[in-house]
Formats: structure tokens, sequence, C-alpha cells
């Protein structure tokens, strides 16, 4: 290895490795201020190997390191294509930008090429003199920013050997743009299906609002929601929380659905005219269970778990019936029995009421 050609490598080491931990921190903190969530944040300083052999590789423009813009190089890779834009603004506002070296790769591909569709920044720090010294804001960096399906476009791509169409089979070139033109229909398609999801979100929040629930159906989006802002239900796992005063926390109850399937509760309405039926039950079976414990946080699902309980025992289910229901909600082999005959029993106390 040329030493003369690397010395400035090895005389600016320190401060790429400065620039590279500084930069880290700040990508992460401005997607935290944003709201941007991100699949990875990837970064790497490149090694003397690597500066030696780009140096040999085109001693024209690098005749030395310092020549070199992506020495410190970031890769932020986003879950959907509609982040992109908003993770642009974000280094467009936290970093100085070399426009000469912006790169949008979506504007430079002719349609019949196939390649990944990643924005590549060249980018200083902007002087911050209480935070790090000014020379550190002369050393440049790469951030390249792409979609999950687009990263992975271009991993197999590069896994394959091909860096670009020249001197590839037509055929191949061919098959290599179909394939990139599934990744780009399925990156748009999983943003419309999250808007899609989010506009659903938005009309069951209004429904709720209005207490016009009657005929939606229970699915994982429209239970969550529910259970935020039903009044009847908040009520209710207000009311068993405040036995132990435990506090309230989210959770997944996906489990309970179909669990409420089950017991013929399917639609938001009847989950209302259920609980509104068995609150009484519901109570007295949370107030039995909980009383002189000390819990710290309750699972928001608790009061589905006390009205599936409250129903077996009030319904016409049979032991089988039971045993099914048990088995469905994880209930343990060994326990299943014991459990079965337990609800079975708590009919007697309850069959007045």
């Amino acid at each position: 290895m040329n030493n003369i050609k690397m010395i400035s490598y090895y005389n600016n080491l320190e401060n790429y490795r400065k620039v590279d931990a500084i930069v880290e921190d700040k990508i992460n903190s401005a997607l935290d201020a944003a709201g941007i969530h991100t699949m990875q944040v990837a970064h790497r300083l490149k090694d003397e190997k690597s500066v030696y052999a780009k140096m040999l590789k085109k001693p024209d423009k690098y005749s030395t390191a310092t020549d070199m813009t992506d020495i410190v190089g970031f890769r932020i890779i986003c879950y959907l294509c509609d982040q992109i834009d908003d993770i642009c603004r974000m280094v467009e506002d936290t970093f100085d930008i070399d426009t000469d070296n912006y790169v949008d790769k979506s504007k430079i591909l002719s349609p019949n090429t196939f390649g990944y569709l990643s924005v590549h920044y060249i980018c200083m720090l902007k002087p911050s003199p209480d935070e790090y010294p000014d020379e550190l804001c002369g050393y440049k960096f790469e951030i390249q920013i792409r979609t999950v399906l687009q990263h992975t476009w271009a991993e197999i791509e590069h896994d394959l050997g091909y860096k670009n169409e020249f001197g590839v089979p037509k055929h191949v070139r061919r098959e290599f743009s179909r394939m990139a033109s599934l990744l780009e229909i399925a990156d748009e398609g999983f943003v419309r299906i999250k808007d899609e999801l989010n506009s659903y979100g938005e009309r069951i929040r209004e429904k709720l609002k209005s207490g016009d629930v009657a005929g939606v159906a229970i699915d994982s989006l429209s239970l969550r929601e529910f259970m935020k802002y039903n009044q009847v239900y908040l009520d209710l796992i207000t009311d068993i929380a405040s036995i132990t005063g435990a506090e309230i926390s989210d959770c997944n109850a996906d489990s309970f659905i179909d669990r409420l399937d089950f017991l013929d509760i399917k639609t938001l309405g009847d989950l209302i005219d259920n609980i509104r039926e068995y609150r009484d039950i519901i109570d007295d079976l949370a107030q039995t269970s909980l009383s002189g414990m000390e819990i710290e946080d309750m699972a928001v699902s608790t009061g589905l778990y006390y009205l599936c309980r409250a129903k077996l025992i009030k319904g016409d289910y049979s032991k089988k019936d039971i045993r099914k229901f048990l088995i469905m909600s994880n209930t343990k082999p060994s326990m299943v029995e014991k459990r079965a005959d337990s609800i079975l029993n708590q009919r007697e106390k309850y069959s007045e009421q």
C-alpha cells in the first residue's frame, strides 16, 4: 500500500471517527424529533483498504483520501416510500448539503433502466462551536435514503454482481426490469394500504364519537380504537383497575378477536350490549380475583378477559364448548379441565343474577 497516497487518510482518521459519531447522534435525534420510524440507520467508516482501492481505480479524481466524499457513510432505511420526502427534509434541515453532488436515482434513471431508486446526499456538519470544533465542518459524508424494498433490490443486485446495465445480456436486463418494477409497485401498494388503514381508523373513531358502532365488525383496528375511546369500556376497565390501584397500559388485544367471535360477539355493538348485560358479574369476578393483589400495570384488555369469563358462566355453553374456548385462549393443556370445572361450578353462584 502506497503510504504517501494514504497519508491524508491516516492524518484525518480520528476526525472522521468524530464526524461519524456526531452525525449518528444527529440523525437519530432528528428522526425521533420528527416522529419518523425507520427500520435501520446504518453507518460505516471506510477502512484503509477500501479507500486505497478507490484511489487506485480513479486516480485522476482522488489524489488524496480527503477528495472522497463517502469515507463516512450513512444509510437510512425506511419502511415506506412516502417517508422519503420527510427524511430528505430532515437531512436538509440538519446538515449543510453539497447540492452539486445530490442524487435522486428516481429522477435520473431512464424508463427502461433497472436499478434502485434511492436518494444520495453529500453533507457537511453545520457550524456549532458549542458542540464540536469548526474544523469538523469541513469533512464531507454521504447519506443514502432507501425503503426496505429498495434496499432489498440493491443488495440482490450487488450480490449478483450487476452494478449497471452495460454488458448485461438483453434477456437478463429485461428480467431485471420486470423485477424492479414489481418492487416499485409493491412499495407504492404498501403506501396505499397504510393510507387505507389510517382512513379506516379515522372512520372508526368518528363512529365511536357518534355512538354509531352497532354494525362495525370487530377486527384488530376497531377493537383497539374501541378500548381507547368507548366510554362504556373505559368505565369498565377503570373500575377494574381501581380494585388494585393499577395503571392501565396499552396492549395488543388481537388474541381476543377469535374468542369474542366464539362467544357470538362479532360487532362493537355486540360488545357494548354484552358489557352492559354482564356488567354486574364482571365486577364481581374482578373483585373476587383481584382484591388484595398488588398490581402496578393492568392491560387494557383485562375487561375483555372478564367479559368472556362472565359469558361462559352465564351462557348455555357445554363443558366441551368451554374446553374449546380455553384451548383457543392458550390455556395450558394441564389446566383446561380444571378451569372448565371452575367455570361450571361458578354457574350455581350466579344462576340467580
